[in-house]
């Protein structure tokens, strides 16, 4: 009687062939991180934290106001050496 190869059934099947089993572990790595990134996203657009327009509102109105003073707390010194600078130029 001669022997046929006939394929064995485990409980788990797979479609690829058996010298490609790698490839089987790529996909379900790759379909794992689809699954977490795309849960991270998700979750990433509930969350409400973080900075509303307010509060930038209020940032830019420091920044504002840092800037200003420094204006006016240097434009003496600043306005003497521009003065230097071209006192020097013929």
């Amino acid at each position: 009687m001669e022997r046929t190869n006939r394929p064995t059934f485990t409980t788990e099947q797979s479609a690829l062939p058996v010298n490609a089993k790698g490839g089987e572990l790529v996909l379900k790595l790759f379909a794992f991180t689809q699954v977490f990134a795309t849960d991270v996203a998700d979750a990433l657009s509930r969350r409400e934290e973080g900075q509303t327009m307010a509060e930038y509102g209020v940032v830019l109105a420091v920044i504002t106001l840092a800037v200003l003073a420094a204006i006016t707390l240097l434009s003496d010194n600043v306005r003497s050496a521009i003065e230097s600078v071209a006192n020097i130029l013929p």
